[in-house]
């Protein structure tokens, strides 16, 4: 079943009255909206306030794309009514959806909603390693040329049903994600680095159990207490002494592990995916490609054609068992892997767009 906003393209307009409403949906490899934004051009506006809409966890923020005629606008949040005469173009407004908003739009309006679930905002917070967001501030009409030209680039696309590629859409969602929590997030979000770190006996202890158990369930809990100290504190503590998360180092260490496995045994891709810990083939050649650029059989399978060339070449002697690892060191990966005392996993939440639907 797909997860994520409802308010959205022909629901969204319909409660303007609109019956040609537009929408650009941005999908994640499980089919969860992770975005939804709708282009609603209402010539006449509607006399009557909107309906109540089912509440949803997520924000719905409409950026104005011309300079309305609010005299009498208007809006209600939990039931309080707020008066809000001042919308110009560029103004915008941020609605969460679970305050059960509606608004009185009697006047011609175009605006680009963009509506954001809550998962979505918190997936851009990991990734900042920032605090999570609780609610969003601005007032009503509230100037902003950023979110402006934002949509301002993406609704010619949406309104002649143009595809992007996802590259380009995981960008431009990290913007606006960024843009949006880093302006309007309560309380303000500076992030403050936990100076402290593991000491080196933690250290050393901490990669000792995370080496032994990466094919099985090692609970948190284990690792702050073999270390002395309390869960949250170790987290804070991990984070500060590797420069990236628990999990993710996790991951780093999987894949370094099966690309052992893929040069120097013959098992299947099946066996070392379980070894090192994954679930199953799939999510392991899922995250395989995603750091190393190409799903493990391919990029075993190119490794040793590259290798067996180089063994082969004039002057080489293949019976020297020197001859192999020389013949490694000297080809280079695909793509590295993230070091993961100095860097984040390669591929963070947020960049899981499988494409993009019109509604």
């Amino acid at each position: 079943m797909r997860q994520g906003p409802r308010l959205f393209g022909k629901t969204l307009g319909h409660a303007f009255g609109v019956s040609d409403a537009r929408s650009l949906v941005l999908r994640s490899e499980n089919d969860a909206t992770l975005a939804a934004i709708t282009y609603v051009h209402s010539p006449a506006g509607q006399p009557d306030p909107t309906n109540p809409q089912a509440p949803e966890k997520g924000f719905t923020i409409p950026v104005h794309l011309a300079q309305p005629n609010a005299l009498n606008w208007g809006s209600w949040v939990d039931g309080r009514y707020t008066h809000t005469p001042h919308w110009r173009r560029s103004g915008i407004g941020i609605f969460d959806l679970e305050s059960l908003p509606r608004v009185l739009r009697d006047t011609p309006f175009k605006v680009i909603h963009f509506n954001i679930p809550r998962p979505t905002f918190n997936a851009f917070t990991e990734d900042a390693d920032l605090p999570t967001v609780e609610h969003l501030r601005c007032e009503e009409g509230h100037l902003d040329p950023v979110l402006y030209h934002l949509a301002e680039m993406i609704r010619p696309y949406l309104c002649k049903k143009i595809g992007l590629s996802a590259l380009f859409l995981d960008h431009y969602l990290q913007m606006l994600c960024s843009h949006i929590v880093m302006a309007y997030g309560v309380p303000p979000l500076p992030h403050h680095s936990h100076k402290g770190g593991l000491a080196p006996w933690q250290k050393r202890r901490a990669i000792e159990l995370l080496d032994h158990n990466l094919s099985g369930n090692l609970r948190l809990s284990r690792l702050a207490q073999e270390c002395g100290v309390s869960t949250s504190y170790f987290c804070k503590c991990f984070r500060a002494t590797f420069g990236t998360s628990l999990h993710r180092f996790v991951v780093a260490r999987r894949i370094e592990r099966a690309i052992q496995l893929l040069l120097h045994s013959d098992r299947s891709i099946a066996e070392i995916a379980i070894e090192v810990g994954f679930s199953d083939q799939a999510a392991f050649s899922r995250t395989f490609s995603a750091n190393i650029g190409a799903p493990p059989a391919r990029w075993r399978m190119e490794r040793s054609v590259r290798i067996r060339a180089f063994m082969e070449a004039p002057g080489m002697n293949p019976g020297q068992p020197c001859v192999e690892k020389e013949a490694i060191s000297h080809l280079q990966p695909f793509t590295a892997i993230p070091a993961f005392v100095n860097s984040s996993y390669k591929v963070p939440r947020m960049r899981r767009i499988k494409g993009l639907t019109f509604q």
